[in-house]
């Protein structure tokens, strides 16, 4: 019954957090800020809150529907001049939002088992936060090189340093503001939620 029981509040909380991850991904200013070229976001927080509270498989989910959507959207409606170049690659607009789920929950119940869940949160947003910037940014550079320096007009041969200087800003500002607001709002339903350890 226990297990049941467990089961149904997963799959619930499961479905709010996507409802949440849609919102965020349509309605303007609740998921991205506009500042091209590539709009940073705060729906990772989204993505780490469900990694905390529910668990590390669940957190891959939610980060993988982020991923599927932001996908789609390329492909319909690009927010940006660059989405259909950049984000119809699954490599880039899917495999790194999973990858926020997974280093969210890796970390978080690694430090909960030492007994430091608090720090776990912050840490464990913070990681989870820098490893979509940096998986993108690093597969950006990868694949797309040469037409994202042509794109933003800088020759590719200092793409890495403009790269490198999206992540100073723009990926320190989203690390942080995950590591100030994924504590705050996963503690609460941490106490709710059924025991996860892993």
């Amino acid at each position: 019954m226990k297990n049941t029981k467990n089961k149904a509040y997963r799959i619930a909380v499961l479905g709010i957090f996507t409802a949440i991850i849609l919102l965020q991904s349509f309605v303007p200013f609740l998921g991205y800020i506009p500042i091209p070229p590539l709009n940073p976001t705060i729906i990772h927080i989204t993505v780490i809150i469900a990694a905390i509270s529910l668990g590390t498989k669940e957190g891959m989910i939610i980060g993988g529907i982020w991923g599927v959507v932001r996908l789609i959207r390329a492909f319909a409606a690009p927010q940006t001049p660059l989405d259909p170049l950049i984000f119809t690659n699954p490599l880039i607009s899917v495999l790194p939002r999973i990858l926020v789920g997974l280093v969210a929950g890796l970390v978080f119940y690694t430090f909960r088992k030492k007994g430091k869940q608090t720090f776990g949160m912050a840490l464990s947003a913070v990681l989870a936060s820098l490893t979509n910037t940096i998986v993108v940014l690093s597969f950006i550079y990868l694949f797309y090189k040469d037409d994202y320096a042509a794109a933003i007009n800088v020759d590719s041969s200092n793409l890495m340093y403009v790269l490198g200087g999206v992540v100073l800003t723009n990926g320190v500002a989203e690390a942080v503001a995950a590591g100030i607001l994924g504590p705050i709002i996963a503690k609460p339903l941490l106490r709710v939620a059924p025991k996860k350890t892993k």
